[in-house]
């Protein structure tokens, strides 16, 4: 007993040495509580347990905010259940350490010099400074946004499914939407199981409604923070009548550089949707709807794919070329310090911009007259690696588990790739219906869709025993022939 209780010691102490390893710790005793209460027979709408693995990958997929699901939600699970799954969605979209660091503020309770280590690397804030702020910025933001999308999704599903079932059906959605996570409550009616919004297509309120919330959340709270502060510096200048002032009020390069990057990248995934799927007619696909409802479904689809995981077409029926592009748009995610995964738009715009200056000779990497520091384009390109490498890893792991189905012909090895993207950046999209899976497959997406939410550069640094030495060592310049 002695030695059972000194290893637990040492395992306790080791987890809370560091702060990415306490987040890792919070994820999972997030995910093990929601395993044990979606296990239990009375969450269910037949009354009989869904077993531990199921229970386990609904739990991780709805903690990681991804919404690859083995159960369809609506189908399997009744109001428990889904009460259960909501606040899961909640806590893993907004972090425990963040909700924890904010009550803490609430009720003005000191925050020790730890617990603000943990909410800046939990938050990505650059300083303790803007930490409490940020916070602040995170929660009322986070519940002011979904209280818009429940109002406006409520005009919509009340009169469809009447008071009861509308109104949880809108603030599920609402709040699914926004955290990223692509649950839905949409299997029990008319279109049936894994529908998702595929009947909503004709419908503006609902899908421009739905855009609007993984835009938002998308975004990153970081961006918002400042949009707001920028905002209202320009209103107070403006009640000054103090143009002087007004000139020297700018956004933060961060905020520019995310909101362009996301506005590009959904312009761009959206024409490519439109113009490749537009004569696709076979099954649910845009070839078969109108001229306005293509554009809906593009436009939807083109942010879905942006982490958040619902879908208004069957993808199953996408042409090749279009997966290829889904599945560079969920590569690259959603943008840093926000609900979604991926690589994050940031780093895909310093790697973008790395090669650019690369190739025209210059030796630091300037985006928009701002240079990038050495070591922020090295992290982009380490967390590019790491994600590059999980993806292809799981890829291959499902080509071999489910070399069956793929020599049968239900789905193709680049309905796999498709699925590998959509596990890493907690998309939740499947183009090959994870249901059908293996077990050993769908045991092997669990980890991937726990790294993609946590990231996969602060699980590595969690994992690091040594502490980062402060001195420079001395080493001779190795000379390698590249090209």
């Amino acid at each position: 007993m002695l030695v059972r209780r000194r290893k637990t010691k040492k395992l306790v102490e080791w987890m809370l040495d560091r702060p990415a390893r306490v987040i890792i710790a919070s994820f999972v005793l997030i995910m093990l509580f929601g395993t044990i209460l979606l296990m239990m027979p009375w969450v269910t709408n037949s009354g009989e347990s869904i077993g531990f693995f199921d229970s386990l990958f609904t739990t991780v997929s709805a903690t990681c905010v991804t919404g690859l699901v083995v159960r369809d939600t609506a189908t399997t699970f009744n109001d428990f259940g889904r009460v259960i799954l909501l606040i899961l969605i909640q806590v893993g979209g907004l972090g425990l350490v963040t909700i924890y660091s904010f009550a803490v503020s609430i009720f003005r309770r000191k925050v020790t010099v730890r617990t603000r280590v943990l909410a800046q690397e939990n938050s990505g804030s650059f300083s303790y400074g803007e930490l409490k702020g940020l916070l602040k910025t995170i929660i009322l933001m986070t519940f002011g946004f979904e209280m818009i999308g429940f109002i406006m999704l409520a005009t919509q599903f009340v009169p469809e499914f009447g008071y009861g079932q509308g109104l949880f059906k809108a603030l599920f959605s609402s709040i699914s939407a926004f955290c990223n996570a692509g649950f839905d409550l949409m299997g029990d009616t008319a279109t049936g199981p894994y529908s998702s919004f595929t009947a909503y297509n004709g419908n503006v309120v609902v899908m421009l409604t739905c855009t609007f919330l993984i835009f938002s959340g998308g975004l990153g709270f970081h961006v918002w923070k400042d949009l707001i502060d920028y905002s209202i510096q320009k209103i107070k200048t403006i009640i000054k009548h103090d143009k002087k002032e007004r000139t020297n009020i700018h956004m933060k390069f961060h905020t520019r550089l995310a909101f362009f990057m996301t506005i590009a990248l959904l312009a761009i995934g959206t024409v490519l949707i439109l113009v490749m799927e537009w004569s696709n007619e076979s099954g649910l696909t845009l070839g078969n709807l109108s001229i306005s409802e293509k554009l809906n479904a593009s436009l939807f689809q083109s942010m879905s794919l942006r982490t958040a995981g619902m879908n208004s077409i069957d993808l199953l029926k996408m042409r090749d070329c279009t997966k290829v592009v889904c599945v560079i748009l969920m590569f690259i995610g959603a943008g840093a310090g926000s609900t979604g995964g991926g690589i994050k738009v940031q780093a895909f715009a310093l790697l973008i911009s790395s090669v650019k200056n690369d190739i025209m000779g210059k030796n630091e990497v300037v985006i928009r007259n701002h240079r990038v520091t050495r070591s922020t384009v090295q992290r982009a390109l380490t967390i590019f690696a790491l994600g590059f490498s999980l993806v292809l890893i799981l890829t291959c792991i499902l080509s071999v588990t489910e070399r069956q189905l793929i020599a049968s012909g239900q789905f193709s090895f680049l309905d796999v790739l498709f699925e590998g993207a959509s596990a890493f950046g907690t998309v939740g999209l499947s183009s090959a219906a994870t249901p059908q899976f293996s077990f050993w497959g769908q045991l092997a997406i669990i980890p991937v869709m726990f790294l993609g939410r946590v990231g996969p550069l602060t699980f590595a640094m969690g994992l690091v025993t040594k502490e980062r030495k402060s001195y420079q060592s001395i080493y001779p310049e190795a000379k390698i022939h590249l090209g």
